[in-house]
């Protein structure tokens, strides 16, 4: 019965000394974290451009056909649209999403000069994204 009392006895007085010293050593070991490098973000200056620079004249009742390309963007087009003015009665303007492009498509109606203005924007990561404005005129004749 001696030995049993004093293997609790030990038990009591061991079991708080190696629960500290278990305690220091993993605080000790324990890796500090490295803090999180403030993300920079620069600036896109790359200007984006479109083609065609001028938009082929038309005919009425002769289908008229044009792709716009957008190049030099850094990530995806959102959308490309007719911001001011308008299109020929008879001509569609169709954004051609997962292509950087748009399609000015159908027959024209009426003749005359149509002057409007393109809008393109594209997506941003964390930033605003690029962007364009250009004006363009379709001439349709006889």
């Amino acid at each position: 019965m001696k030995i049993e009392k004093r293997k609790i006895i030990y038990a009591l007085i061991l079991l708080p000394v190696l629960s500290l010293a278990c305690s220091a050593l993993t605080r000790s070991l324990s890796a500090t974290s490295t803090p999180e490098p403030e993300p920079t973000f620069e600036p896109v200056t790359t200007p984006l451009l479109i083609t065609p620079e001028f938009l082929p004249k038309g005919q009425v009742g002769v289908t008229y056909e044009v792709k716009m390309q957008i190049t030099q963007n850094v990530t995806p087009v959102g959308d490309m649209m007719i911001q001011d003015g308008e299109l020929p009665a008879g001509l569609e303007f169709v954004f051609l999403d997962a292509e950087d492009a748009a399609q000015i498509i159908g027959v024209p109606k009426d003749t005359g000069v149509f002057e409007f203005t393109v809008y393109v924007w594209c997506y941003g990561t964390q930033v605003s994204g690029q962007t364009l404005e250009k004006k363009y005129q379709i001439v349709v004749k006889e």
